[in-house]
């Protein structure tokens, strides 16, 4: 088999180290011609999603799976669609199609919310960062050990760079993405996700193609890659290996 890149876009603000559990489970899962890489993203202060997904596809490996927690997802949806038939599938964990309500899309968090919090940003970073770590750990089986740890990364992020992140977050609009798309993408949520309503699964779940799959695993919240790791791997390798069978074919 020729070797196959899995990449993996970490959360807002969060950097690759939350992931790294996730990424050495799928390690175990894979046949060695696999290689799983956590992305670190450059250290943009662009609140351009444009710019973002280019400074990207520009620095990672073409022809490679991409997958993404949160705003990883996000913008794992957008490179696919930037790059077309060069990205070789897509994994989104816990990522709406837009992170804020737009017109016909009630499944996400108001405009006026993620407003508040970008002030509550600019005022007080550390509690603002704890307000997002609680909220992320929330619905899953240790939320006071998950939100701290969430913390810790939380708080080695530059607030400039963060700030950016939460601009790139509210401006992508993903809604007709999943439907031109001509890979293998599999969106899995939280079912307990305080940040990414259960109604959005069903919501991309009616826009995905044929052979596009949604799944949501039980007691877990908006931090399911990070406490279901296991579970997490398990369930991407599959796909993946599916999906690249079917590919092969016979």
């Amino acid at each position: 088999m020729s070797a196959q890149t899995l990449l993996l876009l970490p959360g807002w603000a969060l950097g690759s180290a939350p992931l790294a559990p996730l990424a050495d489970a799928l390690r175990r899962r894979l046949p060695p011609s696999y290689r799983v890489e956590c992305i670190e993203y450059p250290g943009l202060t662009s609140h351009r999603p444009e710019s973002w997904v280019a400074a990207l596809d520009h620095a990672l490996p073409q022809d490679a799976w991409l997958a993404g927690w949160s705003l990883g997802g996000m913008l794992a949806t957008a490179l696919a669609q930037w790059r077309g038939r060069r990205a070789r599938g897509l994994i989104a964990l816990a990522a709406n199609a837009s992170f804020v309500t737009r017109s016909g899309w009630p499944q996400a968090m108001t405009g006026e919310a993620l407003e508040d919090f970008r002030h509550g940003l600019r005022a007080s970073p550390t509690r603002t960062f704890r307000r997002f770590a609680r909220l992320s750990a929330q619905g899953g089986r240790d939320t006071r050990r998950l939100g701290r740890e969430l913390l810790a990364a939380l708080e080695t992020t530059p607030l400039d760079q963060a700030l950016a992140g939460l601009g790139v977050l509210s401006s992508l609009d993903l809604r007709e993405v999943p439907p031109t798309l001509k890979i293998p993408q599999l969106h899995l949520f939280g079912e307990d996700d305080a940040l990414v309503p259960a109604a959005a699964r069903h919501a991309i779940a009616a826009r995905l193609p044929r052979g596009g799959r949604t799944a949501s695993i039980a007691d877990a919240g908006h931090a399911f890659p990070l406490e279901y790791a296991e579970e997490t791997a398990e369930r991407m390798a599959t796909f993946i290996l599916a999906a690249d069978a079917d590919e092969a074919g016979p």
